[in-house]
């Protein structure tokens, strides 16, 4: 290996280690990988020198996948925004809802099918809270349901170009490569047998490894709240009467106001509210934080339980609410965003990854995925609904805009479809295009496509495009191809294309499918180039496995999401996922030939 191939390795080493311990941002960890390819270190006659320019290290901000991966994210946008999912199918999941299984077939095809044209983490989002409400309704424990949400938005993923990122990555890359790019429902005949494959092992098998459906728990009881719930009083002599709930500081202590009662009125807990004589304060908090509150001034009146009932008497109401990717909480604690005076809103607890946090849950940094148990007043929670840093888990309908918007969002779709599928303009031009239609018509304004756009993913795909770039330059993507076609030496193209697919498998469980497309991507190009095949099969290949990643909750945004509501843990990704990824891996090596010419 040459030096400039063993410092990409270490590079690309590092920053899988980091994609994976999650212990920097994956945009941060993206951008420090291109910056790597800027340091100059190599030796030359010149002095040291980097393994790439500036121009070519900051291509990928410019690249036409990037310009397509933010269309999508409009698009999206527009088909959730006029209630399009709900025309297309929301009628569908309540009808399909009729016994557990069916419900659960209901949810694998309704949103498989919805993935196919929209974002697999939007699709998520738009699909969990009528799933719960669903659930709630028909009694139906959301952890033998929310997981196959998940599974399914990463099926309809290899459906068409536009289902996942990584597929407009790779087909970019055939592009520059001077290659045709990857037709519209290219994917479509493998994407339907590994649907198909893996749904019928879901339903024969993969249904018994589901966890045990149990009496639905009560909120306060999913987040294991142990902390009290008390009245307290300000008696009349104590110094806390005349002061504000700000200055009080509880929050500080651990301790969180839910409810001020002066007489029969029921006040919010803002921080600018005097305390009065007699006052009754509502709070709640760990018995040692409670303590030392009762120090300051006030009596216990009365001990109470955490559940609904009692909350209700208080006009209070409970509810959980996830962090969805974009959120701008991600990274700040709910003490420094001082959250009840930002939202209206107070938290109880936190929920990460199926578990609840019980060290100090006020000062832990947020991330996204966490699940937070939230307590307020109707007016408060109305408000929040529309906030989208925070999605509210509980029965809501599909938003809609009207009929007309709808269907001028799925004629839209229809017409890029249309336009990509024959040829009469590229994806690149017809995506984007189809975005542009969408602000025009009205049916998104630019300043929501502007926050729908996840900037972080926007920032990972434009970072690490000049990583498959390096590959090339420096022809380490030769060499990992060269080892790899002497190591089947003798055997059928369809064992190297195996041998890679199994490649691309095992890594997308681990990081982000679009970082793995940009790493494979040089790899499987010189791959099938050195066997004397074509490349387009080998990277189509790679996009339908690098859309697997079934068997941790940690490498994609829509297994992550799911963890905290449907309390899994790490092996029931495992368990369940697991043959969905091997029957991804074996399903595309043996039906890619029969579709696509290899050589």
């Amino acid at each position: 290996m040459t030096p400039a191939s063993i410092y990409l390795a270490v590079v690309l080493l590092l920053a899988l280690i980091s994609f994976y311990t999650q212990r920097l941002r994956p945009d941060v960890t993206a951008l420090l990988v291109m910056l790597s390819l800027l340091v100059p270190w190599q030796p030359t006659d010149a002095g040291l020198q980097s393994i790439l320019t500036p121009g070519q290290a900051f291509h990928g901000f410019g690249s036409p996948a990037l310009l397509m991966v933010t269309s999508m994210f409009v698009l999206s946008a527009a088909m959730v925004r006029t209630g399009a999912a709900q025309m297309l199918g929301g009628r569908l999941l309540e009808a399909g809802a009729g016994s557990e299984l069916s419900f659960q077939l209901t949810v694998l095809v309704l949103v498989t099918g919805f993935s196919a044209i929209v974002n697999d983490t939007t699709t998520v989002l738009v699909w969990m809270p009528p799933v719960m409400a669903i659930c709630q309704k028909r009694g139906y424990a959301p952890s033998r349901i929310l997981i196959l949400l998940a599974f399914a938005s990463l099926l309809g993923g290899k459906w068409t170009l536009i289902g996942t990122r990584s597929n407009v990555i790779l087909s970019d890359y055939l592009v520059e490569r001077g290659e045709a790019g990857l037709a519209f429902f290219a994917f479509a005949p493998i994407g339907a047998a590994v649907f198909f494959t893996c749904v019928t092992w879901f339903l024969l098998v993969g249904r018994r490894f589901l966890p045990q459906a149990q009496s639905r728990p009560s909120l306060e009881s999913r987040y294991e709240v142990a902390e009290f719930l008390t009245e307290t009083m300000a008696e009349p002599d104590s110094d806390i009467v005349g002061r504000t709930l700000g200055e009080l500081d509880l929050p500080g202590r651990d301790v969180t106001v839910l409810q001020v009662i002066r007489g029969s009125e029921f006040l919010p807990p803002n921080a600018w509210l005097k305390i009065q004589p007699k006052d009754v304060l509502v709070i709640q908090g760990r018995i040692t934080a409670i303590t030392d509150a009762l120090h300051r001034g006030l009596s216990v009146k009365e001990e109470l339980r955490v559940d609904d009932k009692t909350l209700r008497s208080a006009d209070l109401r409970m509810v959980e609410a996830i962090l969805p990717p974009d959120s701008e909480v991600i990274g700040q604690s709910l003490r420094d965003l001082d959250f009840h005076r930002r939202y209206g809103v107070s938290p109880l607890a936190i929920s990460r990854r199926g578990r609840s946090l019980r060290d100090r849950p006020l000062a832990v940094s947020l991330k996204s995925g966490d699940s937070l148990l939230l307590v307020g007043h109707e007016a408060e929670l109305q408000r929040l609904r529309r906030n989208p840093n925070l999605l509210l888990l509980e029965s809501q309908l599909l938003p809609t805009a009207g009929k007309g918007k709808a269907a001028i969002v799925i004629g839209i779709m229809a017409a890029m479809v249309l336009c990509s599928a024959t040829g009469l303009l590229t994806p690149a031009v017809a995506i984007p295009f189809a975005a542009m239609l969408a602000v025009l018509t009205g049916t998104v304004g630019m300043r929501r496509a502007y926050e729908t756009i996840d900037l972080q993913a926007l920032v990972i795909v434009g970072a690490m495009i000049p990583f498959g770039e390096a590959l090339q330059v420096t022809e380490t993507a030769q060499l990992v191809a060269t080892t790899m076609a002497s190591w089947f030496e003798g055997m059928s193209p369809q064992m190297l294309l195996g041998a890679l697919l199994l490649l691309a498998v095992m890594m997308t469980q681990l990081i982000e499918n679009a970082a793995v497309a940009v790493v494979l991507a040089p790899i499987a190009f010189e791959l099938a180039t050195a066997a004397g095949c074509r490349p387009a099969p080998f990277l189509l290949g790679v996009a339908i496995c690098v859309s697997s990643a079934f068997v941790t909750p940690v490498a994609h945004e829509s297994t992550i999401l799911v963890m905290g509501p449907g309390r899994y843990r790490f092996r029931d990704y495992v368990i369940l996922g697991g043959p969905f990824a091997v029957l991804t891996w074996l399903v595309t090596t043996v039906t890619l030939p029969w579709f696509v010419d290899l050589q």
